[in-house]
């Protein structure tokens, strides 16, 4: 994996502020999961404890059940509830969820 420092730059000022949702958008292919990992490893160099640090792919089998808001807000408070300090959540192809 190819460390997009240009693009990390810019990102690391927004990483910590708890009042935005921070949004990655781009052509397909275009290495936004690829950025996804790279801030996730970022905030282990920071040591946020990796329990923290939630990152779901709906593309992936393990989440196939969660297809509907519902079902996701359901399984991301229950997740979140179970673990200590801020939890950094990382939604990769959230277009898979319904509503």
């Amino acid at each position: 994996m190819i460390k997009r420092e240009n693009y990390l730059t810019r990102i690391r000022p927004f990483i910590d502020q708890t009042e935005l949702v921070k949004v990655l958008v781009g052509v397909r292919r275009s290495g936004k999961s690829v950025l996804l990992r790279l801030i996730q490893d970022e905030l282990r160099s920071r040591s946020v404890p990796e329990v923290n640090i939630l990152a779901l792919n709906f593309e992936e089998m393990a989440y196939a059940d969660l297809t509907t808001a519902k079902a996701l807000h359901y399984y991301l408070t229950k997740q979140i509830e179970e673990r200590k300090g801020r939890v950094y959540l990382f939604l990769d192809e959230i277009q898979e969820v319904e509503d």
